[in-house]
């Protein structure tokens, strides 16, 4: 595949597509996609990730700002005028045509004449292991073989950004995880620029190297899975990417606080937590799986508070329970290596570490 230095480097300034509803369905927002990366744009249903992707592949046009591919401002271009390829959702695969044909489709229909288009076919094919397949239908192929051909018909036209429409959603679960390993592993191998759109969190930490959360036409917060994971400043984030219960707390002031920490309160508990850059930030945010029951003494600097199961189930990997507060308030939590469902009604201790809250907005 050619490649020219920051041919795929992708920018929104303050993007709005509104429909003429009254509520628009992009919001302003502004983002960057450095060149040879894969972002993916992460939410719920109507929260304007997919309109956001159709914008970037001239599907859409904007309503207000600019998008820039390349450094040039592409803004109302057509999608035709546009470097680049989108893989749909459903592979959009013509199914009277064979492997080699539909890979060959594109190039043919841009002028490129057959032998030249064969040959470019032939090597995608190659790339991403699909060589024997050329004279199959679409038909006689696997669920994961038909998403390697079309990921091969976008390829060949050697885009300056590859665009995926929630491309794994037709796949069983096993076959999900092996097809997303493949994108990913194709996309680090060829450098290439991908924006990849999907619902589901852990498709979205396993293949990118940004994720951009969006809630109701706007961007959440942006940043590493490994960061937003953690590290999440915003409830709507945390209880996305790793359904964290998120409580009120009272913050305590206190001359002993460490540096760069804070005092909360929660139930009966008093602990220091990180401090968040947001001042306004009042809630803790504790993911299901920083748990662990305390049988016996709790570790120095753990936090330890009693609990009520409320309700228990075994899940194989362990056990996923709902438990009441001496407060009253209610968590989730999920108790890794635990083998058998807790009884409802059994009073028993959690602990978790500090260093895994999280001070959040």
């Amino acid at each position: 595949m050619t490649t020219t230095a920051n041919k795929g480097t992708l920018e929104f300034i303050n993007v709005v597509k509104d429909y003429g509803t009254g509520d628009p369905a992009v919001k302003s927002i502004s983002f960057r996609v450095e060149d040879g990366q894969l972002v993916t744009l992460l939410g719920p249903s109507g929260c304007g990730k997919t309109t956001t992707l159709r914008m970037i592949a001239g599907l859409e046009l904007p309503t207000a700002g600019q998008i820039l591919l390349g450094g040039r401002d592409v803004t109302t271009e057509s999608a035709a005028a546009r470097n680049v390829s989108l893989v749909f959702q459903s592979y959009a695969l013509f199914p009277h045509l064979t492997v080699m044909e539909n890979v060959c489709y594109g190039p043919t229909v841009q002028g490129m004449k057959k032998p030249d288009a064969i040959e470019r076919a032939n090597a995608v094919l190659k790339l991403i292991g699909l060589t024997g397949f050329e004279s199959r239908l679409p038909s006689e192929l696997s669920g994961g073989q038909q998403q390697r051909v079309a990921i091969a018909r976008a390829l060949v036209l050697e885009p300056a950004v590859l665009l995926f429409d929630e491309p794994l959603s037709n796949l069983d679960t096993k076959l999900r995880r092996h097809v997303r390993e493949e994108i990913r592993e194709l996309q680090q191998r060829l450098g290439i620029t991908c924006v990849y759109v999907t619902h589901d969190r852990e498709e979205a930490m396993a293949v990118s190297d940004q994720i951009i959360v969006m809630e109701q036409g706007r961007i959440a917060e942006q940043g590493t899975p490994g960061a937003l994971f953690f590290s999440p400043a915003t409830a709507f984030v945390a209880d996305f990417l790793s359904e964290a219960n998120v409580l009120d707390i009272e913050r305590i002031e206190a001359p002993d606080v460490p540096s760069g920490q804070c005092r909360v309160r929660l139930a009966d508990c008093v602990f220091d937590v990180e401090a968040p850059v947001r001042a306004e930030a009042r809630r803790l945010a504790l993911r299901p799986d920083i748990f662990r029951i305390d049988r016996d003494v709790s570790a120095a600097g753990w936090v330890r508070f009693p609990v009520t199961i409320s309700k228990s189930a075994f899940i194989g990997k362990g056990v996923e329970a709902e438990v009441t507060l001496s407060d009253g308030k209610n968590l989730f939590v999920f108790l890794a290596g635990e083998r058998q469902p807790l009884v409802a009604g059994q009073a028993i201790a959690l602990v978790f570490s500090p260093s895994d809250a999280r001070l959040i907005v």
